[in-house]
């Protein structure tokens, strides 16, 4: 199973890096355009994975995309690693460093297997990436393992509840367009992701539980487990969605698209620069 979603993985991110926009992929211009439009739909990020609070921590994403988050800690003064399996989301994050004339550590490498040292990081974050790995309680295993006693975990995972699953997924597309029948279940979960049409590219999917993610963290003294980021145009049909969007903010914890968490490796002290 693992090596069958490595290999999706990489087909539908080769294609298309995650968060690509049109554009000249070789200038600053581009990669500006692109942090300003995931914060854009986005926004609660930054208020919540702090990552001004880093400056001279080791950190490391897993999963680096464009770069963009891994920017911000470098921004603030962390020493960045990545790791990814992609050579599109390395090459473009390689990049996107040089240009702004920040340093990083890439390496291409499965997160089941970590080539750090025990307690060598002080963060390990990824986003949107640990629900396309099979394997996700080995990832876990190797984040607790690479991390310095005190070292912050945050990640943030596709939601089971969120609105778009329901609305969009299984009722707007899996029952009335009838991808649950002629995709799967899992064909249909693939088609979240920009590119993929379930069949011929099926990146593995799987959408969690705020339960599940606790479960995951049975190691970690766990911080916080939250749903975020709900939009008016995840609910369906249209019409449900111009009625509920002044009730979107209210709806957010429960019907959001992310189920975010920060934890940390316990020591004596469970708490890092003020967490």
């Amino acid at each position: 199973m693992r090596n069958e979603a490595s290999l999706e993985a990489q087909k539908q991110w080769n294609a298309k890096a995650c968060g690509e926009l049109e554009g000249d992929k070789g200038t600053t211009e581009y990669f500006v355009k692109v942090e300003e439009d995931r914060y854009k739909q986005q926004s609660w990020m930054h208020d919540y994975f702090q990552y001004d609070k880093y400056e001279g921590k080791k950190v490391l994403e897993i999963g680096v995309g464009q770069g963009t988050d891994l920017m911000q800690f470098a921004k603030s003064g962390a020493a960045c690693y990545g790791v990814d399996i992609t050579d599109n989301h390395l090459l473009l994050t390689q990049r996107k460093f040089k240009l702004l004339g920040k340093k990083v550590h890439l390496i291409k490498v499965d997160a089941v297997q970590l080539p750090f040292s025990d307690n060598y990081l002080d963060c390990v974050y990824s986003f949107g990436v640990m629900h396309h790995i099979p394997e996700v309680e080995k990832v876990i295993a190797e984040a607790y393992r690479v991390l310095k006693p005190g070292g912050v975990f945050m990640f943030a995972l596709y939601y089971k509840w969120s609105a778009f699953h329901l609305f969009w997924k299984l009722f707007a597309h899996g029952l009335r367009h009838r991808w649950l029948f002629t995709k799967g279940y899992d064909g249909l979960l693939a088609t979240i992701e920009d590119g993929a049409d379930g069949v011929t590219i099926k990146p593995y999917v799987k959408l969690y539980t705020k339960k599940d993610v606790k479960r995951l963290l049975s190691k970690f003294v766990v911080k916080d487990i939250s749903v975020h980021q709900l939009h008016p145009d995840h609910l369906w049909p249209p019409m449900l969605s111009k009625l509920m969007e002044k009730w979107v903010l209210n709806l957010e914890q429960r019907l959001g698209w992310y189920v975010a968490c920060k934890a940390i490796k316990a020591n004596n002290s469970t708490l890092i620069d003020g967490e």
